[in-house]
């Protein structure tokens, strides 16, 4: 499948910037590729050499000039042909069956904790790919008659979803019945307990100029596994947000001094998900300098010394 040819569709509904292609790419789950500006402008350029779509410069007091590209005739051309040419194979990768296949050595206790990740893994992505589908360009475009399909094509992702979420519970129900390990059975209770009492998360849902955002108010140090990342993800499913204020004061150790490389998998948790954190520093709090080299890095977590200025950066966009 080629990005040039999803471009070439996109234009065929309307003339658009690089930057508004980026955001529909990014933001529709049926579209696999990162939408980054690498990718998207090399496409641009690529095109433009082979004819298939033209550029207008549009100047605009104060702002920066907009690029907006239009498909061309035999942009059209090229797209009819790619349209009805033959269609791929369904892709058939998915690392879970790897890891199933390779996990001989593994524990009853260590399988159904890799089961139990992916299925969150699986309905946070299942959630995510709803909320895109509703508000997502296609929805909108949906609305003035220009999708026929979307209904379809939300029945397809959902049906792939449900179907995997029940071949999950197949698949625990077949690790229940394996033959008991010594210890096994003890070792499972005890991380279930663990896994219940570390997820205890409270927070406020709170909104500003019209933007809805969660206040993280855990009483147990925060971050202490990955796993706190995926509730806070869950949080926000829930909740239609993706914007989060939390309280840097209750960060555990192991996050802010970066010693077990909890810190890196977290903030890349929450920016695949496109989790805006806002980090509210409380009495003159200071982190360790390697920790606020890391959060200045990301676009998506910020440090600020009070909550109404991170209130403030979350709603900015």
């Amino acid at each position: 499948m080629s990005l040039h040819h999803v471009i070439l569709g996109l234009l065929n509904r309307e003339p658009l910037t690089g930057y508004e292609i980026k955001k529909i790419v990014q933001n529709t789950p049926f579209m696999h590729w990162s939408g980054n500006n690498n990718q998207i402008y090399k496409a641009f350029a690529e095109l433009s050499d082979e004819g298939w779509v033209t550029k207008e410069v549009r100047h605009q007091d104060g702002s920066p000039s907009k690029y907006i590209y239009t498909i061309t005739d035999a942009g059209l051309h090229e797209l009819k042909n790619w349209l009805l040419s033959a269609t791929e194979e369904p892709v058939f990768k998915k690392q879970i069956l790897l890891k199933l296949a390779l996990a001989d050595r593994l524990t009853r206790g260590d399988l159904e904790n890799l089961l139990a990740s992916y299925a969150d893994v699986v309905r946070m992505q299942a959630a995510m790919s709803e909320r895109e589908l509703e508000k997502g360009y296609f929805a909108e475009q949906q609305s003035s008659g220009k999708t026929m399909f979307l209904d379809l094509i939300r029945e397809n992702i959902r049906s792939f979803y449900s179907g995997e979420l029940q071949w999950i519970e197949k698949v625990k129900a077949f690790i229940a019945a394996l033959p008991e390990e010594g210890g096994v059975a003890a070792e499972v209770a005890v991380q279930k307990a663990n896994i219940e009492e570390g997820s205890a998360m409270t927070y406020q849902l709170l909104e500003s100029q019209g933007k809805r955002y969660l206040y993280i108010t855990s009483g147990d140090p925060l971050f202490q596994r990955e796993q706190d990342a995926a509730d806070i993800i869950s949080l926000c499913v829930d909740h239609d947000t993706n914007a989060v204020v939390l309280e840097g004061d209750r960060f555990s150790d192991d996050f802010v001094r970066l010693r077990t490389g909890l810190a890196g998998a977290v903030l890349q948790k929450l920016a695949n998900y496109q989790i805006k954190a806002a980090v509210v520093l409380k009495g003159g709090q200071h982190f360790p300098e390697r920790f606020q080299e890391m959060a200045a890095e990301h676009r998506t977590f910020r440090l600020f010394a009070d909550a109404e200025e991170a209130v403030g950066w979350l709603i900015a966009s």
